[in-house]
C-alpha cells in the first residue's frame, strides 16, 4: 500500500503520509529536504521518484533518452541513498501506433542504459496510460526497455465511468497479470513490477466515501499480495493542484484508514 505526492514537500505532508503507513511512495520533483524527511520517516519503503515536463518528445529518440537521464540525474544524483528508482516519461504511449511504440521504446532504453550505467540509480520502464498497450504488445515492441529497466512500472485504474476498480479487473485494475504472463510466454526478462498510478478513472471525491474507496485500495493490495514480482501500488495520489482535486486523499479519512489496515513491511 503507498501513495504519490505531486507536490514538492512541506511538514503537514509527512504528516499525512505518516498516517498511510505507506510501504511504496511515489515522489514527483521533491525538494531534497522533502524527500530525506520522507526517507527518514520511511527506512523500508520503496521509492521511486519522477521529474515532470510538459512536452515528452520522442523524434530523435536515442538522443531525447539519454538527454532526459540526464535531467533525471540532476535530481536523482543527490538523492542517490534516498529514492529507489526513476520513471522516465509518463503516459506518453499512443495505444496501437506502431511507431510511437519504437520510438517509446528506443528512447526508454536509453534512458535506462544512460541512467543505470552512467550515474548508478535504476530506471522504471513502462508507465503508460491504463489501457493503452495491449499485455501482449509490451512483449512484442518493448522487450528492449523492459529488459533494459530494473523495474518495471504499471498505471492501474477502474473502467471509465466505473465506480469500483473490481469493474472488468481482469483487463484494468489487475492488467499487470496479463502483461506478467504475456512477458512470462515470450521470454522477456523483467524486474518487479510497481502499479506507479491507481485508482478511479475520474476520480473518487463526489462519487464515492471516504470509506468504499479506501475499501477499493485494500482489495487491490490484497489482489497483489497474490503475485510476488509486484512491489506495490502508489495510488494518485496527494496534490497541491484543484484539477486533480477528485482523486486527492489529503483532508479525507483515506489516510487513516488504509494505515489501519496493514502494518508495513518490515
Amino acid at each position: 500500500m503507498g501513495v504519490g505526492v505531486y507536490t514538492s514537500g512541506g511538514g503537514f505532508l509527512v504528516e499525512a503520509i505518516y498516517r498511510l503507513r505507506p510501504t511504496v511512495i511515489l515522489l514527483m520533483d521533491p525538494t531534497q529536504d522533502f524527500a530525506r524527511e520522507v526517507r527518514r520517516w520511511f527506512p523500508n519503503a520503496f521509492i521511486v521518484g519522477r521529474r515532470f515536463v510538459k512536452q515528452q518528445p520522442l523524434d530523435n529518440p536515442e538522443q531525447a533518452g539519454r538527454a532526459f537521464a540526464d535531467h533525471v540525474a540532476e535530481l536523482a544524483v543527490p538523492l542517490k541513498d534516498v529514492v529507489d528508482a526513476w520513471v522516465s516519461y509518463n503516459e506518453v504511449t499512443d495505444g496501437g501506433n506502431l511507431d510511437n511504440y519504437h520510438a517509446y521504446d528506443i528512447f526508454q532504453a536509453a534512458f535506462a542504459r544512460r541512467l543505470q550505467g552512467t550515474y548508478g540509480i535504476p530506471a522504471v520502464a513502462g508507465n503508460d496510460a491504463a489501457g493503452t498497450v495491449q499485455p501482449e504488445d509490451y512483449a512484442r515492441y518493448f522487450r528492449e526497455a523492459i529488459e533494459s529497466s530494473q523495474y518495471f512500472g504499471i498505471h492501474a485504474y477502474a473502467p471509465k465511468g466505473a465506480k469500483t476498480m473490481r469493474d472488468d479487473a481482469e483487463y484494468y485494475a489487475l492488467r499487470y497479470r496479463l502483461v506478467h504472463a504475456a512477458l512470462a510466454k515470450a521470454g522477456v526478462q523483467h524486474g518487479p513490477f510497481v502499479l506507479t498510478e491507481t485508482g478511479l478513472w475520474e476520480g473518487w471525491r463526489g462519487y464515492l466515501s471516504d470509506e468504499s474507496m479506501a475499501r477499493e485500495f485494500m482489495w487491490l493490495s490484497d489482489e497483489m499480495d497474490k503475485d510476488d514480482y509486484v512491489l506495490g501500488q502508489a495510488i494518485f495520489g496527494i496534490f497541491d493542484r484543484e484539477e486533480w482535486g477528485a482523486f486527492d486523499i489529503l483532508g479525507t479519512s483515506v489516510p487513516d484508514r488504509l494505515g489501519k489496515y496493514k502494518e508495513p513491511v518490515k
